[in-house]
Formats: structure tokens, C-alpha cells, sequence
């Protein structure tokens, strides 16, 4: 499976999944089959208010048909803005527009998106599909002008997929600051450690978790003494216990 490799705010990189063409078309065509029925539910919407409005000023009539017709043409980016980066069919596919740099989507990035699908579907969407074949990022034009991607997501959450990890009920907080992370801090600080178990790098690794620790004692405001590794695994079950009361 193709990946990518995503710096966050925190400056750790983190490996996602990139979707592939395939899922991306069936995304893109689940999106259609939702849009055809709009269309047809639309159809008949217009041939009720056709009945209901006759006699009305035509204007009037034309201003029902443009309201109507503004939610497909705006589909994809009303979908993007407001379901955090994903359509209906990205939904089903469990797949997501993210920004290269690590940073958070916006309406800047959705619309970019949105308004080069024409050219990207140009001659039966040949050239969006050349252009994420040839790239390497799975980037078609909008998201090589608007910076993104769209990455896989886990089809299923186990608890070893999330922020919990189990801790004992005895269990003593050594670090009670961790209340001031959030569930984002805390899924990057699991990852990391996670990457221990990937056999990577040594030094690359121990920048890593370097940067991260030191990222984790501004935002919690305490310096500790203890090795990173130590440091971020202690935090991840002083978050999780927390959590629980």
C-alpha cells in the first residue's frame, strides 16, 4: 500500500495510507449514485412547485430551480467543510482530505478543490487520474493547487488503534498536568511510541521523541528528568486514567 509521510504541528512525522485510484473512483461514484438521486428527487420537487406555483411571477419560479439545484453544485465542498474533509462516498470508503504540511483543511483548501474538478474530470476524468498516478501522493490537480491528499482510514478502532490504553485502578498519576492535552496530543504521543516497535532509526528516533517530549512539557508546562520514552508512555497512562474519572 502506497504512504505518505505527514509532519505535524508538533513536528512528528507520521505514515498514513494513502487511498488508492480504485477507492477514490468508487468514492467518486458512490458520490454520483447520491447525486443522480438528488437530481431525480429534484425532478420531481420542481414538477409539485410547477403545480403549487402556477400563476407566480416567473422569477420567482426560476429562484425555486436555482435553490434547488445549489446543494449538487456545491456538493463536494459543502461535504469537505462541513464533514471535516470528507463526501458521503469518502465516508463509506473511510477516506479523508488532509494537508500535506500536517495542518487542518480548510474552506481555502476545499474550495481549490472543488472549483479544478471540472478540469480534473476533463475527458472522462483521464487527466485527474493520470495526474494521481504519475505524482506519487495520490494528488490530483485540486489537491496539488490546494496542497492535500486523501489518506485511508482504519476501517475498525480496537483499543490498541486508539488514545486508551488500560491501566491499572490503583494506579498513581505522576503527572496530573496531563488533564491540560487533548485527544490529538495524546493520539500523536501513542503513535510515536508505537514507532519503537517498528525498529526504526535510533537517531532519527531519538529526535522524534525528543521533539515530541519537549512539545508535550510546554503544552503541560512541567520539565521532567526522565528518559522521552519513559516520559510520553507515563503521560499516555497518566491521560488515559484521568480520562476515566
Amino acid at each position: 500500500m502506497q504512504t505518505i509521510e505527514i509532519q505535524t504541528t508538533q513536528n512528528v512525522t507520521i505514515e498514513y495510507p494513502v487511498a488508492s485510484v480504485g477507492e477514490r473512483i468508487v468514492a467518486a461514484i458512490l458520490d454520483s449514485l447520491i447525486l443522480i438521486g438528488y437530481l431525480i428527487a429534484i425532478i420531481f420537487i420542481s414538477i409539485f412547485l410547477q403545480n403549487v406555483t402556477e400563476g407566480t411571477p416567473f422569477d420567482f419560479q426560476i429562484a425555486y430551480f436555482v435553490i434547488l439545484f445549489l446543494p449538487f453544485f456545491f456538493y463536494h465542498l459543502l461535504c469537505e467543510t462541513f464533514l471535516n474533509g470528507q463526501s458521503f462516498g469518502k465516508k463509506m470508503m473511510k477516506m479523508k482530505v488532509v494537508k500535506l504540511d500536517g495542518g487542518q483543511a480548510g474552506i481555502g483548501s476545499y474550495f481549490l478543490r472543488w472549483i479544478l474538478v471540472p478540469i480534473d474530470y476533463f475527458f472522462f476524468g483521464s487527466v485527474g487520474l493520470f495526474t494521481m498516478i504519475i505524482n506519487g501522493k495520490g494528488q490530483r490537480l485540486g489537491d496539488l493547487a490546494a496542497h492535500t491528499t486523501v489518506v485511508k482510514l482504519k476501517a475498525e478502532a480496537k483499543l490498541e488503534d486508539t488514545i486508551l490504553t488500560s491501566t491499572p485502578a490503583n494506579y498513581e498519576v505522576k503527572f496530573p498536568e496531563a488533564s491540560l492535552l487533548n485527544d490529538n496530543d495524546i493520539s500523536i504521543v501513542k503513535e510515536v511510541l508505537e514507532l519503537n516497535y517498528k525498529k526504526p532509526d535510533v537517531r532519527i528516533y531519538m529526535d522524534i521523541l525528543n521533539k515530541t517530549k519537549k512539545s508535550v512539557e510546554n503544552k503541560m508546562g512541567v520539565n521532567s528528568e526522565l528518559h522521552p520514552l519513559n516520559f510520553l508512555d507515563t503521560v499516555l497512562k497518566d491521560y488515559n486514567y484521568l480520562l476515566r474519572e
